[in-house]
């Protein structure tokens, strides 16, 4: 019953438009009121959300996102990409791709990805021939692959929420995330062959000048091989990763002279607004978790589902489109939070293992950033670019077939998430 007044609670603050972290916050207060509980739990509860050493990793990948975005480094990634791929049919539509691959690699987060090479790359896409709406889907589209390649910040909270490896979880999002890229490459060059996408691509470069690009770029290829050896061979901690990739991107920084001490600033505020926004929705997510525990929600919805069916595949088919549905809705990171506790026991319970199932978690409620109609990342392109809502979202339609359809690979063929983690940490028992 609490549970209940939780929920519809939540959604009559949403729908009233109140800010999705507030929302979490206030829709709990009732249950607790009810319950004749001492309110002083909420803090309580709050602080023990936000209390687990591995999330001392997340300021520190979130500052090294914007500090690399500050130091120039996307447009570097910008040209050695177009000198490696800018020649295929579908020309700046590929190198988009493999730039949000490469960044993928530093920032860990979408929406770092698509703004930082949306102001660059879309007005680059448009001189070139493509549409401003095809190269506005395309660079927040191909944007879903940064929280699948480590570092990634989604896998980082998934971790502690579930209690699984941080480093195993990183090792398990890159080979999804490279077969994302290659997917919506393919896309790329089918809608060129097809005419659909007509513009014309980038003269083909030497090999001398594909190298030298490369050797621009070199600083940004280091962190996420640093990231993998650092993880895979137990040299380094998630938050010890965290530290070297942000004192990396501020060396970067004082390297290439490109960010002065007040962009250095608005770099280290905004970081620090991110932080606090993602630690607050922690916070006051792990309130309402408690609420839905001590009401046997969790229980309950397994024995709902199983009821339903205990075919793995069927169940984790209803658990993706819940996510997806979800996600359309709402906020990423609330959606992590407050529906992983409620389905991690269901699908364990099945046979599926807490790793891929993260993957999985992790590319729903990205997908949802472009999911009308409260896909975030829409939103923000709408202000990087002047573009209507719904041309936006009827150029997103080809990609978000393709990014579904990755879903569903890495959702029934397991061996694409654990491949990887099993072969250099060794397989779990």
């Amino acid at each position: 019953m609490m549970s209940l007044i939780l929920t519809l609670g939540f959604v009559l603050l949403m729908c009233l438009r109140v800010p999705v972290s507030m929302a979490i916050g206030l829709s709990t207060l009732l249950p607790l009121v009810l319950l004749d509980r001492n309110l002083v739990v909420i803090p309580q509860f709050m602080m023990e959300g936000v209390s687990s050493q591995a999330l001392l990793a997340l300021p520190f990948f979130i500052l090294a996102g914007n500090l690399f975005n500050a130091c120039g480094l996307s447009r570097r990634i910008w040209d050695f990409a177009d000198a490696l791929v800018g020649h295929i049919r579908g020309g700046l539509g590929h190198v988009m791709v493999i730039a949000n691959m490469i960044f993928a690699g530093i920032s860990g987060s979408a929406l770092a990805d698509a703004a930082g090479l949306g102001v660059m790359g879309i007005p680059a896409m448009e001189k070139r021939g493509h549409t401003r709406a095809y190269a506005t889907a395309l660079t927040l589209c191909s944007s879903v692959i940064g929280p699948m390649i480590p570092p990634s910040i989604n896998l980082v909270i998934y971790g502690v929420i579930a209690q699984e490896s941080i480093g195993r979880l990183f090792l398990a999002g890159v080979v999804p995330g490279i077969v994302i890229g290659f997917a919506m490459m393919g896309a790329v060059y089918v809608m060129a062959v097809t005419g659909r996408d007509v513009a014309r691509p980038s003269p083909r470069q030497p090999a001398l000048e594909v190298t030298r690009r490369l050797g621009t770029t070199s600083p940004a290829l280091v962190l996420p091989v640093v990231v993998l050896v650092g993880i895979s061979f137990g040299l380094l901690t998630p938050t010890e990763v965290g530290i070297f990739c942000a004192a990396y991107a501020l060396l970067l920084n004082l390297a290439y002279r490109e960010a002065g001490p007040r962009q250095l600033w608005r770099v280290l505020v905004d970081s620090f607004k991110s932080t606090v926004m993602i630690m607050y929705v922690i916070a006051v997510s792990t309130v309402a978790g408690w609420i839905y525990t001590y009401d046997g929600v969790a229980m309950a919805l397994t024995d709902l589902i199983i009821a339903i069916s205990s075919n793995p595949w069927v169940v984790l088919l209803l658990v993706n489109i819940v996510l997806l549905i979800l996600g359309s809705i709402l906020e990423p990171l609330p959606v992590m939070i407050l529906t992983t506790p409620l389905f991690l026991p269901v699908v364990t319970a099945l046979g599926v293992d807490p790793i891929q199932f993260g993957i999985v978690v992790s590319l729903n409620i990205t997908i949802g950033i472009i999911t009308p109609p409260m896909g975030i990342g829409l939103y923000v392109m709408m202000g990087i670019t002047d573009i209507r809502f719904e041309t936006l979202v009827v150029a997103c339609i080809p990609f978000l077939f393709i990014l579904v359809g990755c879903l569903m690979l890495f959702t029934y063929i397991p061996a694409l998430s654990l491949w990887l983690p099993d072969l250099l940490m060794g397989a779990r028992p």
